[in-house]
């Protein structure tokens, strides 16, 4: 996409850019909370945890002051504002880990885009025992807030125009609305996400986690995320064990569950928890296909991985929840065809609208279908005409096509990363694996990500779960900016 800007565009774009940053800021306060709750090193934690939130502060401070005007934010702007705040936020997210866990700039920036594209891959496992209880926090609200996102964070402070606001939310890829105020459908969203993140935390509390533990992973688990306050993660953590030394199977349960329901569109949710429409879920098409293929490809993986991790990983998979029950290691050393079944899982992903990774659902329902159908006007009489339909909605040729576009540059920029990882010494399923769970924001290692990964691959995957958070269009938004300056420098 390539985009022509003038300095009034900029002048837009940096101050929204800087109003997103200001409300954003408050964000960093948190963790104090859970530092003091906790009596920990009280003066020089609280303080780093202050001073990244002012520093978020003035950023935005002065952009918002330095550009300010009254023009209106347009979808191009809409764009470039969504891709550059997410890398912004990032960079900014990532201080907590460098001042207090004495992290490099780059695994930090890792750890921070990781969390909030709620992928859940993770360059600090080792350090996650030495770890204090609110930097453990921190990364489990990144992801928790990057399930809903940075720009309907701060939105119903901020853009109060529905011209702006709207915009912001389709560049993020979040058309739908839930009411017909635009205000009141965020609200909703944030309830409707609030109350299935307490439904997480009771169940998990019930299985037997502590309350830290259970808010920690319900956050984790309803944005599908999928990070562990463990090196070890979920297959040796004391709460995974019931009093008698048996397998607490209720927490595969609970998580399971939790996964699927972050995997499930916000306005599926919303019908069946604030409209009472109690058959909502039956009726969408997306969370019937969810179901259905998450039947199907247990039905794959069960006699290779047995019941249990059979069943738990395909869930993690393909609601890109990216939870792991073994370590690394061991998923690593799996059957190639397990792995090609949860890298399709991962590929698919969960339903528009919700916090899962992956093309989504509906794309793949519409890709497939739109197959069927090129079959089908290949068969009959050059005049025939039959409907094209899905979930009750005719589908256009255009949409088709543009579909088709999105899941070619979707597999591009896979493509693109697996070359890079096959450089710096993967093999080539391991690559493919990490490189598609990694842009389809799932989390699922073969143990290649780690502090010791090559410079040039911890780019990449940084490069692939952004652009697979934001679904490809804004990065190349911003990518067009870039060439418009190249040329405009030349000339």
């Amino acid at each position: 996409m390539f985009v022509r800007l003038g300095y009034s565009d900029l002048k837009i774009v940096m101050r929204d850019i800087g109003t997103i940053l200001e409300y954003s800021s408050v964000l960093f306060l948190v963790p104090c909370i859970i530092s003091l709750f906790y009596m920990e090193s009280l003066t020089r934690i609280v303080v780093y945890y202050v001073f990244s939130s002012a520093i978020v502060f003035l950023s935005g401070f002065i952009l918002r002051s330095v550009f300010s005007n009254k023009m209106d934010t347009q979808m191009k702007h809409a764009f470039l504002i969504t891709a550059i705040s997410w890398l912004l936020f990032t960079a900014f997210a990532a201080l907590p880990f460098v001042f207090i866990q004495n992290s490099s700039f780059v695994n930090a920036v890792f750890e921070a885009m990781s969390a909030l594209t709620t992928t859940g891959l993770s360059v600090m496992k080792a350090q996650l025992n030495l770890m204090p209880k609110s930097l453990l926090f921190w990364r489990s609200l990144l992801s928790w807030i990057g399930g809903i996102g940075i720009i309907v964070l701060a939105m119903v402070g901020v853009f109060t125009a529905y011209t702006r606001a709207s915009k912001l939310i389709i560049a993020e890829g979040r058309e739908e609305r839930l009411t017909p105020n635009l205000k009141n459908s965020v609200m909703q969203i944030w309830w409707v996400y609030v109350l299935l993140t307490g439904i997480g935390v009771f169940l998990l509390w019930a299985s037997g986690m502590t309350p830290f533990e259970s808010v920690n992973y319900s956050m984790s688990a309803i944005s599908t995320t999928g990070m562990s306050l463990t090196p070890e993660g979920l297959a040796v953590e004391n709460h995974y064990w019931n009093a008698i030394g048996k397998h607490n199977y209720w927490v595969d349960i609970s998580l399971i569950v939790i996964m699927m329901l972050g995997a499930i569109s916000f306005s599926v949710h919303y019908l069946f928890f604030k409209r009472k429409d109690f058959r909502a879920y039956f009726r969408d098409a997306e969370t019937r296909m969810l179901l259905f293929l998450s039947f199907l490809s247990s039905l794959m993986v069960v006699p290779k991985l047995g019941i249990e991790n059979g069943i738990f990983h395909l869930i993690s998979a393909l609601t890109c929840g990216g939870f792991e029950l073994v370590s690394n290691t061991i998923i690593a050393q799996w059957d190639e065809f397990v792995k090609l079944v949860l890298i399709l899982a991962m590929f698919v992903g969960g339903s528009a609208g919700s916090t899962a990774g992956g093309i989504k659902i509906s794309r793949f329902i519409i890709f497939v279908k739109g197959v069927y159908w090129k079959i089908k006007e290949t068969l009959l009489p050059k005049n025939s005409f039959f409907a094209k339909r899905f979930d009750g909605r005719e589908i256009k040729n255009e949409q088709i096509r543009e579909i088709t576009f999105f899941i070619l540059l979707y597999a591009f920029f896979i493509a693109l990363g697996v070359m890079v990882l096959t450089f710096d010494g993967a093999t080539i399923s391991n690559a493919v694996f990490e490189v598609v769970s990694a842009q389809s924001n799932a989390g699922i290692s073969t143990g290649f990500t780690d502090a010791t990964m090559p410079l040039a691959s911890k780019i990449m995957l940084i490069f692939n779960m952004w652009i697979g958070r934001l679904e490809i269009i804004p990065v190349f938004s911003l990518f067009g900016l870039a060439i418009y300056f190249v040329r405009k420098k030349r000339k």
